[in-house]
């Protein structure tokens, strides 16, 4: 098993307009995809997105067609976002390559305003290849670098925050439409909604802190 980092280059009509939003707006430098699950055509991403945040939010409310999203800001230059939306049937298929047996994806994906995706994978030689024979010719693929598959790292939660994401999906507060809330999730670990909230904010700022290799604030 080889650890391959790799570049996709987007066209402008591939990439998904999400993403294009790295691309097209200046006040936003870089994406990073934290997490990212596909079910039935639906992608759901927890993101870091450098940049603005007001100038991020009011594109994904005015410009973008999004099914549902959240902010949350970490101060004036950069948010981490939750997206909820519906792929086409290009970027399905896109995501379709990288869904096999053999293959994982480690995060974060990353998107640059030249429409490269980074992406960093662990599998072996002749998996990569099949997987770029069915990377659509309109995208560029170049690797980066091929080394030795990386050390896992502990995860950064804690065992009261992992619970809480836990219950949060379970009780189905990712959903479309949202099945839950803050106060379903803090009736079953039997908190406070505050606490909830807090939980699942520092959750999230620990995957981030531990996907970026920087120390929390």
């Amino acid at each position: 098993m080889n650890a391959i980092r790799v570049a996709i280059t987007h066209t402008e009509t591939t990439i998904h307009p999400i993403h294009s939003l790295v691309c097209t707006a200046p006040a936003v430098s870089r994406e990073l995809i934290l997490y990212v699950t596909i079910t039935d055509g639906i992608e759901t991403t927890i993101n870091y997105v450098e940049g603005d945040p007001d100038v991020y939010e009011s594109a994904l409310r005015t410009e973008l067609d999004i099914d549902e999203y959240e902010i949350y800001s970490d101060g004036d230059d950069g948010c981490y976002s939750y997206l909820r939306n519906e792929l086409d049937a290009y970027n399905r298929a896109l995501a379709a390559a990288f869904q096999r047996e053999t293959l994982a994806v480690i995060p974060p994906i990353e998107y640059l305003p030249d429409r490269r995706m980074v992406v960093s994978l662990v599998t072996t030689s002749s998996d990569f290849r099949e997987l770029r024979e069915e990377i659509p010719d309109e995208l560029t693929v170049d690797v980066i670098s091929v080394g030795s598959v990386p050390q896992i790292a502990h995860a950064p939660l804690t065992v009261d925050q992992r619970r809480a994401l836990e219950v949060a999906w379970e009780l189905g507060y990712y959903e479309i439409p949202r099945t839950a809330t803050l106060q379903d999730i803090a009736d079953r670990l039997d908190c406070a909604v505050s606490t909830v909230s807090d939980l699942l904010r520092r959750g999230q700022s620990s995957l981030v802190a531990a996907a970026l290799d920087v120390n929390e604030h």
